[in-house]
């Protein structure tokens, strides 16, 4: 089946014309294929056909049309559908060059790829092919709603944008010649387009007609001053001041000399810095290794690396980037959401793929787009730390077959696609012991082995209070392990003898804790600090004063969130706390006690929900 959107709505299946002649069904079609192989909302169906304001019958009326959709889109020779109906919506299942809009977005991305990759001549093909795909108007015969003329409009913006791209390549080959007709098409069918009428002025510089380009610019400063109060920008000014003069720097301003709009001159390499030494986690390094090194797919890899508070994913996920990242040459981008809400971090990625200046649109709908747009035919890397939501990832998720994620999560998240998730436990003991020794020292390790044994089990081998443990003694030479250890009597004492500027126990646990609800947040500090035994529902009923339903749902909140764990014993259900989870939750408790912090803050989910 071939669906054609660009220009007038046209169906076909082999030499059968089957496009709905229906008023709404053209609507509700056009609007599937506009977003193939999405799921389209009800209730953004429904406000396509009726507005703000639907019938009450609307959602009955809706389900017929899409009766009669899938009747009319039923292969003779075959049961199956490309109409499917899904929990919240509807989708319309078709290959990308099945929709003539998929065709232009394919070949719009390789070309914008071939040019950021130098092969000008190439691109400059490419890009006309994309533009020959259009026919007209797009669905210039369908009577749009506010859903669809939306999406027309950000079809024909994008058109403009490779139109002008495409004009800014054939110069940069010097074919002013070619393209002067265009151009001077272009400008009227665009009277306020300044980056088209720099174009066509460079065009008539280069070809000794200067007069006619000093006559572009005042027909363009005459319709922004008269139409919008606006002067004209600072290119389209700098080049009529050249003219002017006959200014010989011009011709540097030309696109053969110009930076590309756009463009970007290095691959964006944003990961931290690895660890001077990893240790440890071998079998799941080489799983997710072997993951992220498959060929390109139909999707882009991700890999969730997800673990307790202090179990090491922001490092783990770290220097499995590192391992990986030659097999991405088009760049690196990261994101750690508990520093940056998933707008802060899209428009990051956007500045470092596009450059500081660039213009970005408004909403978070259209930035993800153009990173979608940008990785489709591009090998990424895309590292985010610190995700407790599926919401707040979907933005930043690319869309190339040759791109991956790693994703470092503070809870299990169902992320669709997941190529691994790994689950970062407590290492083994002989990996604790490694990790000791590569910070203290191993003749200071060998020395006291027996009390190192011991501290490795009071933390439950948990990297990061092994790790401040580890510095503690390595800035106190004269202190031995069993000093520590000592000192470490009292859980009481644990936070202050283990502070440290690179290693925060009692931030990392509170980060996990506050994506919690408010409600579940202050169940965890009571249940937390309550006893040093595992808990039932029944158990934890009680202490809440609450029924066992809403306490089972409460501790099965905190498991998901990696605060508690839990084990079957008679086919029950116990829930625990780590011995660091109860000391940092006593901790935090206090301080909540005494000043609870404002809401913006105190509700992590709240602050990080994408929103423009």
């Amino acid at each position: 089946m071939q669906v054609r959107v660009l220009g007038q709505f046209e169906v076909t299946r082999g030499d059968e014309r089957i496009t709905p002649s229906q008023p709404k069904l053209r609507q509700l079609f056009a609007l599937l294929a506009l977003n193939a192989n999405t799921v389209v909302r009800v209730e953004h169906l429904i406000e396509e056909v009726w507005g703000p304001e639907p019938p009450t019958k609307a959602m009955g009326t809706l389900q017929t049309y899409m009766s009669h959709l899938r009747r009319l889109l039923a292969s003779h020779d075959s049961t199956v559908s490309v109409l499917h109906t899904r929990h919240v919506g509807y989708a319309l299942t078709l290959p990308d060059q099945d929709v003539d809009a998929g065709r232009f977005g394919v070949l719009v991305a390789r070309g914008r790829s071939e040019l950021d990759s130098g092969h000008i001549e190439s691109a400059a093909e490419t890009l006309r092919a994309a533009l020959a795909v259009w026919r007209g108007s797009a669905l210039s015969d369908v009577d749009a709603g506010p859903v669809l003329a939306h999406h027309i409009r950000s079809l024909e913006e994008t058109k403009v944008g490779v139109i002008d791209q495409r004009m800014e390549v054939e110069l940069m080959l010097g074919h002013h010649h070619e393209v002067i007709n265009d151009l001077s098409t272009l400008v009227r069918d665009y009277p306020a387009h300044e980056g088209l009428h720099v174009k066509l002025m460079m065009a008539l510089h280069l070809l000794g007609r200067r007069s006619e380009a000093l006559h572009v610019f005042q027909r363009i400063r005459s319709t922004l001053v008269d139409d919008l109060g606006l002067e004209p920008g600072q290119q389209l000014q700098q080049v009529h001041r050249g003219l002017l003069v006959g200014n010989p720097q011009l011709d540097a301003l030309t696109p053969s000399g110009a930076v590309r709009t756009g463009g970007w001159v290095d691959p964006p390499a944003q990961l931290p810095a690895d660890l001077p030494v990893f240790v440890g986690r071998t079998v799941e390094l080489a799983a997710a290794e072997s993951q992220l090194q498959q060929p390109a797919r139909s999707a882009p890899a991700v890999v969730s690396v997800v673990g307790p508070p202090g179990s090491g994913k922001t490092a783990f996920a770290t220097h499995l980037a590192h391992r990986v990242r030659a097999r991405f040459p088009h760049g690196q981008l990261h994101a750690d959401l508990a520093e940056q809400t998933p707008v802060e971090a899209l428009t990051g990625f956007l500045r470092a793929i596009r450059g500081t200046v660039a213009q970005l649109p408004d909403s978070i709908e259209e930035r993800s787009q153009l990173l979608r747009g940008w990785t489709a035919e591009r090998r990424v890397l895309i590292l985010i730390d610190n995700a407790v939501s599926t919401v707040e990832l979907a933005p930043l998720l690319p869309s190339g077959g040759g791109c991956a994620v790693i994703v470092g999560c503070r809870t299990r998240l169902p992320l669709r696609g997941t190529s691994l998730a790994v689950d970062l436990g407590p290492p083994a003991e002989d990996e604790a012991l490694e990790l000791l020794g590569s910070v203290i020292g191993w003749r200071r390790l060998r020395a006291e082995l027996p009390q190192a044994r011991k501290l490795i089990r009071l933390f439950e081998a948990s990297p990061m209070a092994l790790v401040a443990a580890a510095n503690r003694l390595a800035i106190r030479p004269h202190w031995t392990i069993a000093v520590l250890l000592e000192r470490l009597r009292h859980r009481g004492d644990w936070l202050d003898e283990l502070v440290n500027a690179r290693v925060d126990l009692q931030g990392s646990i509170e980060l996990s804790c506050r994506a919690l609800s408010p409600a579940h947040r202050d169940a965890f500090f009571r249940l937390a600090t309550a006893t040093d035994e595992p808990l039932t529902s029944r158990g934890a009923a009680a202490l809440l004063g609450c029924d066992q339903r809403t306490a089972e749902a409460i501790l099965e909140s905190l498991v998901e969130h990696q605060l508690a764990t839990v084990e079957t014993f008679g086919g029950h259900f116990h829930y625990r706390f780590s011995s660091l989870v109860r000391v940092a939750a006593s901790s935090l408790s206090q301080f909540a006690a005494a000043s609870a912090p404002p809401a913006e803050a105190n509700d992590l989910w709240i602050r990080r929900a994408p929103s423009a």
